[in-house]
């Protein structure tokens, strides 16, 4: 798994490999040199080819100048315009460019204009993941300049910043990043991910322990799930208890179900208003349907114990989707907070645990099995009082921490929280997946690997990764215009087939993500 940092831990571990007896030039040099493997490779070799480089006098720059001397030793002709003089290691980088036939000139735009015409590739080394605010003066019109070319940005494109992902002001856009050492926060969340390109992470020799923050891959998912055993049955495999659905929203409840099917569950036990059952007999013809008592074409709160005999034999209870607000809403789901259960709570679900929540804030900290809420950001307000800032995977941590329980903030680039800490960053996935009714096909995949066994964290933020590879092989099959919830159950054989192929990557120089969409 990819392990994502914070520009300050990323700074902890740089200074403890340096104080552990590597030289910050050494470092410098090794990130330099994988920055010039990649531009190599863009390039498509060395011969008759350009590159400009565009320097700050930070780190970031030392990293130019030394990508600049790798390229020109390679025989590339490197030009690089500097927009201050740097000090410390950058400073010692930049004397090793001037003595290796690197042409070094004042930063002036119609230098660079006239320059990067002519060039195949532009370094961005302006600002590195510390940067925060709006780039100013030539930074800003160094960052502006470089937006009509191809750009590889060297660790974050400049003007994003790396600990949420954000750019108020002039940001790069890169075709390709070079992460060093590890991927950082503002590489994984939106908008700075949305401007890296396709990235590649470099392992120059820092070692990093103390990550809180992964990127899962299909290798992951692979490894936390279940095995199938040759002589295995439906309650063995596991069992899925769901209520969920109301007069005039079957719908949610059917995505839910069906999804949980394709995922796997061994047996799902739907349960519904009894007004609506007709819809579900030849909607959901896998699933056993259990009328449940209603009113007004909504769930009452003895529906849960009339659930209780089938959910004897369930390992998870799903909640929610389509199940309409209102009291009696708050009151079906206080009592499956009572069921001896792990549960997954989303939709009119969460709306109604908010109400619960408001006497009894302690409630989901204290249950004997864990809890799994899958808010969008709207429904993260109910839950904590606020709309998720910018920096999504501390709002989903915080969260987890408030509430005691797992969270998997929705969205683009959807973060799991668990409730000591950890959090996954989901990139798959694309736009065409923003369809009413993709939630509920969330919420079943979840639940489902959840009574298989997976754990609430695990069967979170793998669940999310199997959604969003769905509806990836949707997209790339039909078109992500044309993306609907019911498509993505149908894709989720052939997300299991790819996961299935993974293979563990080892280099020391790796794309580990494709260009977000």
């Amino acid at each position: 798994m990819e392990p994502v940092l914070t520009p300050e831990e990323m700074r902890a571990a740089d200074e403890a490999c340096i104080a552990a007896g590597t030289p910050g030039t050494e470092l410098m040099d090794r990130a330099a040199h994988a920055c010039a493997v990649t531009a190599l490779r863009i390039l498509g070799g060395a011969y008759g080819r350009r590159v400009v480089v565009v320097a700050g006098k930070g780190n970031n720059g030392g990293d130019g100048y030394g990508c600049a001397r790798h390229l020109a030793q390679a025989g590339v002709r490197a030009t690089v315009f500097m927009l201050d003089e740097p000090s410390g290691d950058a400073a010692v980088h930049l004397e090793r460019a001037r003595r290796s036939h690197v042409r070094i000139e004042r930063w002036s735009r119609e230098g660079f204009a006239r320059e990067a015409t002519r060039s195949d590739l532009v370094v961005d080394a302006v600002f590195g993941t510390g940067f925060r605010g709006e780039p100013e003066g030539v930074a800003r019109e160094a960052i502006e300049a470089m937006s009509a070319q191809r750009v590889l940005a060297v660790d974050i494109p400049s003007g994003v910043n790396g600990t949420d992902g954000s750019a108020p002001g002039a940001a790069v856009d890169a075709a390709v990043t070079v992460a060093i050492q590890a991927l950082k926060v503002g590489h994984v969340t939106p908008p700075g991910a949305f401007r890296c390109g396709r990235i590649d992470v470099a392992d120059i020799g820092i070692p990093v322990h103390d990550a809180r923050t992964f990127v899962p891959g299909p290798r992951d998912v692979l490894g936390v799930l279940p095995e199938i055993k040759p002589d295995t049955h439906k309650y063995e495999v596991g069992a899925l208890g769901v209520i969920a659905g109301s007069a005039g929203m079957t719908g949610a409840a059917m995505l839910t179900a069906t999804a949980a099917i394709r995922a796997g569950a061994g047996l799902v036990v739907l349960g519904v208003p009894s007004s609506t059952l007709e819809v579900f007999e030849s909607g959901v013809v896998e699933a056993i349907k259990v009328p449940l008592p209603e009113a007004e074409g909504q769930l009452e709160a003895k529906a849960v114990d009339e659930m209780a005999d089938r959910l004897q034999r369930c390992r998870a209870l799903a909640i929610g989707p389509g199940m309409g607000r209102g009291p009696r809403a708050v009151a079906v789901v206080r009592c499956a907070l009572d069921v001896d259960l792990p549960l997954v709570i989303d939709g009119d679900g969460l709306w109604a645990l908010a109400e619960i929540l408001r006497d009894e804030p302690d409630l989901l900290r204290n249950r004997p099995h864990e809890t799994v809420l899958t808010p969008h950001g709207g429904e993260y307000a109910f839950l904590t009082g606020e709309r998720p800032p910018a920096d999504r995977v501390s709002a989903a941590r915080d969260a987890a921490l408030e509430l005691g329980a797992v969270v998997h903030l929705k969205g683009r680039r959807a973060v799991t929280a668990s409730r000591e800490g950890g959090t996954w960053v989901n990139t798959s996935g694309n736009p065409g997946a923003a369809t009413g009714g993709t939630g509920d096909v969330l919420t079943g995949i979840v639940a489902s690997l959840l009574a298989q066994g997976c754990g609430g964290v695990a069967s979170t933020w793998a669940g999310a990764y199997l959604h969003g590879l769905a509806s990836d092989i949707v997209a790339a099959r039909s078109g992500a215009r044309s993306l609907a919830a019911s498509d993505l159950p149908r894709a989720l054989g052939a997300a299991f087939k790819i996961v299935g192929r993974s293979t563990p990557r080892r280099a020391r120089l790796r794309t580990v993500l494709e260009p977000a969409r």
